[in-house]
């Protein structure tokens, strides 16, 4: 067995491929030849005595794909599964991907836990929080991996992976060499043929490919992300109460007598708008306008949510008898939306409300003022 040689850092050339993999997520649903699909779209099904003379397109919380393909397969979804033959390219991401079946070309794939128990002809490319090449998985070339990584099964060519963690198996057999950045060595056991040398290059410190300090990464970053959107939502909506503070005044004043009102006409707005720029699309006088007016469109999302930041604010000022402090009561106003928005699961849907509601308030009060005028 090779010695570990540690290496100088050099850039890593995976980053395209991985990036395509993440564009998977937006396939729409399966677009192929008489796929069985069951009746919630769920479940997306090659069967396996069916044969598509060409590209296959996937998309479903399970797929699975047990038929021939004479083409490339694009899959994305919950969960995974090729155990049928692909004669071009795998692309695939999911929760968790596997391949017990045959892939002749390349595999390209992004999941939380990816398998590989069947034969790739070529080249695999893998990111994923758990990868295995199991004893009876077998790729014909190279091996480029990001995640915690076991291979028990064959690789013709070399090994290349990021990860926390990298163990060979006794059963392994890699072709050519095994390249690794880690702080921890590989732990390779006895019986394992590599027939190239085992190198290792040593992270730097910010980068921490374990998944604790992955998930804390994440977490880090989304409350950055959080914080700066805070930030200037209250600068805009300082900027907004100086320049409009009448207007101001009048959208929280509307949505206080009309919520219903403002959440309806919110609704209609949040679906007329993007209808209307389709239809603008097809007209070729309407393309200029339909430019100008989406990006008005999805300025207004971003702002109307202020609306509702100030009348939460204003509404519990008014409560404590503290009315008339508008900039506190965009800041408190501001404090209970994050809190609202931050709940999983709801805050999405919670946000979309907030949304339509403000949109609807604005809407009204430039009704009223039109109509005074």
């Amino acid at each position: 067995m090779s010695t570990v040689i540690p290496l100088q850092r050099k850039p890593s050339r995976g980053a395209v491929p991985l990036l395509l993999l993440i564009l998977l997520l937006f396939l729409p649903p399966a677009l192929a030849e008489e796929p069985r699909e069951d009746s919630a779209g769920k479940r997306v099904t090659l069967p396996a005595d069916q044969v598509v003379d060409e590209d296959y397109f996937a998309a479903g919380e399970v797929v699975e794909i047990r038929g021939t393909v004479h083409g490339d397969v694009y899959a994305a979804g919950k969960e995974i599964r090729i155990e049928g033959t692909v004669d071009g390219d795998l692309l695939a991401a999911g929760g968790n991907v596997r391949v017990s079946g045959k892939v002749a070309q390349n595999a390209r794939i992004a999941g939380g836990e990816v398998t590989v128990a069947g034969a790739i002809g070529r080249n695999l490319t893998a990111a994923g929080g758990k990868i295995l090449l199991a004893e009876n998985g077998a790729v014909g070339g190279n091996v480029t991996a990001a995640g915690d990584l076991t291979v028990s099964g064959r690789i013709g060519g070399r090994l290349r992976t990021m990860a926390g963690h990298v163990r060979v198996t006794s059963s392994a057999a890699v072709g050519g060499e095994v390249r690794y950045v880690s702080r921890e060595a590989a732990a390779i056991e006895e019986g394992a043929r590599i027939d190239g040398q085992v190198l290792q290059q040593s992270p730097p410190r910010i980068f921490d490919f374990s998944a604790g300090a992955f998930s804390g990464f994440l977490v880090g970053l989304f409350l950055f992300i959080r914080i700066i959107s805070l930030i200037s939502t209250l600068i805009i909506g300082i900027f907004l109460i100086a320049l409009f503070p009448r207007f101001s005044r009048e959208v929280v004043a509307t949505l206080k007598q009309k919520p219903l009102a403002s959440l309806g006409w919110g609704f209609v707005l949040t679906i007329a708008v993007p209808v209307i720029f389709i239809g603008l699309l097809v007209t070729l006088v309407g393309i200029p306008v339909a430019f100008i007016l989406f990006p008005l469109y999805l300025i207004s999302l971003y702002l109307a949510r202020l609306v509702f930041i100030l009348w939460i604010g204003a509404a519990l000022l008014d409560r404590f008898g503290a009315g008339g402090h508008e900039g506190l009561a965009l800041l408190i106003g501001l404090l209970i939306y994050s809190l609202l928005t931050a709940i999983p699961g709801p805050g999405g849907l919670i946000t979309l409300l907030i949304i339509m509601v403000g949109l609807g308030a604005v809407l009204l009060t430039a009704r009223s003022r039109h109509a005074a005028a």
